[in-house]
């Protein structure tokens, strides 16, 4: 499950044969074929999307959708039978003849023509190359393959796929293997709106699960199924991370159980929106990762070339031109932020702290056509709109002197020309930390020191 959710439809056909009959001299009209049908999904098996459009979910419409309905094979009709002509036959015997008259030159020519599309040895046909080509192949790019192989056999058995199923109908996601007595971290959009949910291990073994806790706000959530002696995945570290490692996302895309992609990381610290229809308002210090990842992905692994998580595949990018989902970019839901949830998710069936700083606006980003409407000295910026409470229930901006109307311009000498900037800025801060803001108040600018607050537990963005 995950951003985009496409509702695709099935469609497969033979195509037409290899070869057309002749046209006859005389013009006829000829017979449409019929176009090759579409499969949909079924009408029961496709309930109103609970999040329509937005990021990651089951593949299908919204988060979840039932699984595609198998292919149906298509046929065409076959070509009405010509009808023959009283000189056709005639034509037929003079051709004959003529090639009798020939003898065996016009045997061999028309042996000759038959054999010529591929070579033979005695009674086989030898198709293609004897040996493969003469390459050097460098020892580091096959001992990459060798070690991609290596992990993705090594990891396949700590994912699972989930099936959930319920008033909203039913979805298909993916899930890591945390404990050996069957604790499961995956996203809180393939289990929210379901009941029922079917865990298959890599073995093809089924096991019912229960919801343990939930955490709308990171879009995580553990089950718990009733198994011993279960493979963990191994848990890396997310912090020292670079652009440009190699990664590999595994999981259920499609519901196709056991898939492995590979890519790199193509940027740290992204931020990315499930408003308005997802658990989560905001989510932050996301892996962006090129490892193609679809809908079926979602609550899976990505993973380093040690095997070791690194992130929760959740999102994938949506190409606003054609809202569909833009190829290779997809984020991930870092480790190191799963594995803080997870275990108040386990201990508490809730999250209790969130551990994240917080400085309490409510802000828009400052574009040209903005500041032109509303007067504003600067063309780009964070522009405060209000405040919020943190977990104490004041907003430390405000206590620190922030007004509305003032435009965020730094912070901590870190440029800031929007709410992605800013969250990236404050990503590793933690509550009680201190932090300089820049800001433009009219035509004046002023630093601001403010202490920062706790996210609250239950704050959407």
């Amino acid at each position: 499950m995950l951003n985009t959710y496409t509702n695709d439809q099935n469609t497969e056909a033979t195509g037409a044969p290899d070869q057309q009959p002749a046209a006859p001299e005389t013009p006829e009209t000829p017979e449409t074929a019929p176009a090759p049908p579409t499969v949909p999904l079924r009408a029961e098996e496709a309930p109103a999307a609970p999040y329509p459009g937005g990021y990651g979910a089951g593949y299908g419409s919204g988060y979840g959708a039932p699984p595609y309905t198998p292919y149906t094979q298509w046929t065409p009709p076959t070509p009405p039978a010509r009808p023959r002509r009283p000189w056709a036959s005639a034509l037929v015997a003079v051709a004959l003849l003529i090639a009798l008259a020939m003898g065996g030159g016009a045997g061999a020519l028309i042996a000759a023509h038959a054999t010529s599309p591929a070579a033979t040895t005695g009674s086989k046909i030898v198709l293609g190359a004897q040996s493969a080509p003469n390459l050097t192949v460098s020892s580091t790019t096959t001992s990459l393959q060798q070690n991609v192989e290596t992990i993705a056999k090594a990891v396949e058995p700590s994912v699972v796929e989930i099936t959930a199923t319920g008033g909203s109908g039913e979805a298909i996601g993916s899930g890591d293997i945390l404990t050996q007595d069957g604790y499961i971290v995956t996203n809180d959009h393939v289990v929210q709106g379901f009941s029922n949910f079917t865990v298959t291990l890599s073995n093809g073994d089924n096991q019912q699960a229960q919801v343990v806790g939930q955490d709308a706000q990171d879009d995580l959530a553990i089950i718990k199924i009733n198994a011993t002696n279960l493979t963990p995945i191994a848990l890396g570290d997310s912090s020292k991370l670079t652009v440009g490692q190699f990664n590999i996302a595994i999981g259920s895309p499609l519901g196709l159980r056991n898939t492995a992609t590979f890519g790199i990381v193509s940027a740290l610290n992204r931020s990315a929106s499930e408003a308005p229809s997802g658990p989560a308002g905001e989510l932050t210090g996301l892996i962006q990762t090129s490892a193609p990842i679809n809908p079926g992905n979602s609550g899976g692994a990505l993973v380093n070339l040690s095997g070791q998580l690194i992130g929760i595949p959740t999102l994938s990018a949506t190409n606003p031109e054609s809202n569909s989902a833009a190829n290779s970019i997809g984020y991930a839901i870092p480790v190191n932020r799963v594995a803080y949830v997870a275990e108040q998710l386990i201990a508490h069936g809730s999250l209790t702290s969130s551990g994240q700083g917080f400085i309490g606006i409510e802000a828009q980003d400052v574009t040209p056509q903005l500041a032109a409407a509303n007067g504003l000295s600067v063309s780009s910026g964070v522009l405060v709109v209000g405040f919020a409470n943190d977990a104490a229930g004041q907003s430390p901006a405000q206590q620190a002197g922030a007004r509305s109307g003032d435009v965020i311009t730094a912070v901590n000498g870190q440029s800031v020309a929007s709410n992605d900037d800013l969250a990236g800025a404050l990503l590793n801060q933690t509550p009680g930390a201190q932090v300089t803001l820049s800001i433009t108040r009219g035509t004046s600018h002023l630093s601001i020191t403010v202490t920062l607050g706790e996210r609250p537990v239950n704050t959407q963005g």
